[in-house]
């Protein structure tokens, strides 16, 4: 190997070994940043009090009840308060079907920001239906991903349905604002 070979070689080593060095450096810097501005995931956690607030969700699929599968979709405005309760209003369509509905119920969350919503669906003032939802906030509790669990007629009889909701809190608070 001649000399200027060699220096380049020695050059091409030298320039790889720095770019992989200020690689790692900018990795590391990334993820003690993220872990001290509270992004990392071990580092959020949700609650009541960040779920509470007035929602708006629609909820769409397919009820099937016993004479065959038929077509839903709703779209609601509910308030969720820091004790876990909720009330709001509906409009439905089953089938074609639409019905404005009162809504009552409780929520609950747990720290890894997954949690249930057990909905009471009243017709002037009369139970028509509860459905529980499994739901995942996210977007610092601004959303909510959910799938209904179970649909339970006022006369006890279970209606399998596959049902899915994403919600919005229409008023998010900001988290320095908590």
């Amino acid at each position: 190997m001649t000399g200027s070979n060699r220096i380049r070689n020695i050059v091409a080593i030298m320039a790889a070994a720095g770019m992989l060095w200020m690689g790692s450096t900018q990795l590391v810097q990334a993820q003690t940043e993220a872990n001290v501005g509270g992004d990392s995931l071990r580092d959020t956690t949700c609650s009541k009090a960040d779920v509470a607030g007035e929602w708006a969700y629609t909820e769409t699929g397919t009820v099937i009840p016993a004479t065959g599968a038929v077509p839903f979709a709703a779209v609601a405005r509910y308030t969720l308060d820091a004790k876990g309760d909720l009330s709001g209003t509906a409009t439905s369509s089953s089938d074609g079907n639409l019905a404005n509905v009162t809504l009552k119920g409780t929520g609950t969350v747990n720290a890894d920001c997954t949690g249930t919503l057990t909905v009471g669906v009243y017709a002037s003032g009369t139970l028509v239906r509860t459905a529980t939802f499994s739901i995942v906030y996210v977007d610092k509790a601004r959303e909510g991903r959910a799938i209904v669990t179970s649909l339970v007629l006022a006369s006890g009889a279970t209606v399998p349905a596959v049902l899915t909701a994403n919600a919005k809190k229409l008023f998010p608070e900001l988290p320095h604002e908590r």
